[in-house]
């Protein structure tokens, strides 16, 4: 009997240690899938935003593109203008 009441709270106390070592472990990776979940999360609206941001430089691009063509057209024009402007004087 006496032997009994010796192991028991031995027992328990591993027991109790082991569960315990199990909950922290448990708890560390609980923590650590919260943080990816939260990182994927910022990743995906930063990615998302990076897309946006590259159709708009596409955009930007594009509407550059047609204003050099037309600036060159007014060039252009503009040559032709001082040309008969030279002429009359």
């Amino acid at each position: 009997m006496d032997i009994i009441n010796v192991l028991t709270p031995i027992v328990s106390l591993l027991v109790g240690w082991l569960l315990g070592k199990r909950k922290q472990k448990n708890d560390f990776l609980n923590e650590l899938q919260a943080s990816v979940d939260l990182l994927a999360e910022k990743n995906k609206s930063q990615m998302e935003e990076i897309i946006k941001l590259r159709e708009e430089v596409i955009k930007w691009r594009n509407e550059n593109s047609e204003l050099r063509q037309e600036v060159e057209t007014l060039n252009q024009k503009l040559e032709g203008v001082k040309t008969i402007t030279r002429n009359k004087l």
